[in-house]
């Protein structure tokens, strides 16, 4: 068993990564969109989150499987 938590498939990257990329698009609308500073700081805030999210599962994508998403 690994210590490095949980270690998925090529299939659950992927899968992570067009979820992760999607709602990342729909953020961006949304914060667009928005005519509420305070909503538009929530939005932005999640996006940063996002991009380091997303920013993990490629580093680990390609220390795992050599696989490289983008």
């Amino acid at each position: 068993m690994s210590d490095r938590g949980i270690n998925p498939i090529i299939s659950e990257y992927n899968i992570l990564w067009e979820a992760l990329k999607h709602y990342e698009e729909r953020l961006e609308k949304m914060s667009e969109m928005t005519t509420d500073e305070d909503q538009e700081l929530v939005f932005d805030e999640k996006l940063q989150d996002i991009e380091g999210i997303l920013n993990s599962i490629k580093f680990a994508a390609k220390r795992d499987y050599d696989l490289n998403l983008s």
